[in-house]
């Protein structure tokens, strides 16, 4: 943001990020990560912390609260995916 760049650039910058990481972690853990992070919550939390970072100025938030809740609102998700065994459902597909 801090280089002027538009919100859907901060989002997709912050996507990319966020499952990037995910994936290193996972290959340092020796884990394979799942084909195309299908069914996994990489980057849905990746995208609701950058959301959030990016809406919570406008509602009035304070720096430094934006920042503090955008990662905790990423961790969360990432805990609950994690210790809750959450994943995002498949996509079936129609016989015909």
């Amino acid at each position: 943001m801090d280089a002027q760049v538009s919100p859907v650039a901060v989002l997709i910058l912050a996507v990319l990020t966020g499952v990037t990481g995910e994936v290193v972690r996972d290959v340092l853990c020796g884990e394979f990560p799942p084909l195309l992070l299908r069914e996994e919550v990489y980057a849905t939390a990746a995208l609701a912390g950058a959301a959030a970072y990016l809406g919570l100025p406008g509602a009035g938030a304070p720096g430094t609260a934006t920042t503090d809740v955008s990662a905790a609102l990423v961790f969360t998700l990432r805990l609950a995916a994690v210790f809750r065994d959450l994943h995002l459902p498949r996509l079936q597909r129609i016989p015909g």
